[in-house]
């Protein structure tokens, strides 16, 4: 491939009148010219807006942290309260539990009694009870020790 020779381009400025050269700021950077214009923008009100939204942010800012401090302070204060008074008794709730887990224990071996009397037992006529059944009445105690209303059914 042949090389090709880049062509110079040449650029020419005519005068622009004295109140558009104002406005207008010229570069030049290997053989290029580039014309900007100048903001008209008034830097001191540039300024001035600037540090005032400064400064509403940082109210804003000084505000929620100080609503967020007395906001913690005043959960500090009610946590502490709390605690004081809604102490939870894991002593009685344990004993509570491991009698309600010895009285389903004694059920289940009620009913294991009952089931071997009754294959010793059984009449050719009477029906035995079916592992539905057993389940059912299994379940039926084992809610009625939850519920605490089993104390009848035991034997003390």
């Amino acid at each position: 491939m042949p090389k090709r020779r880049l062509k110079k381009l040449a650029v020419k400025i005519a005068r622009l009148p004295a109140s558009q050269e104002k406005n207008k700021k010229i570069h030049q950077a290997a053989g290029m010219v580039i014309l900007e214009k100048k903001k008209e923008i008034n830097e001191d009100a540039e300024k001035k807006k600037l540090l005032l939204m400064r400064v509403g942010v940082a109210c804003i800012m000084v505000i929620v942290f100080a609503s967020w401090i007395f906001n913690l302070k005043y959960q500090f204060k009610i946590n502490s309260s709390d605690n004081r008074k809604n102490s939870f008794d894991w002593e009685q709730a344990k004993t509570e539990l491991n009698k309600a887990i010895g009285q389903v224990k004694q059920g289940i071996s009620e009913i294991k009694q009952i089931q071997a009397i009754k294959e010793q037992n059984t009449l050719p006529g009477e029906p035995e009870p079916t592992n539905e059944q057993i389940d059912l009445l299994k379940g039926r105690l084992m809610s009625e020790a939850a519920t605490g209303t089993a104390s009848s059914t035991v034997k003390n």
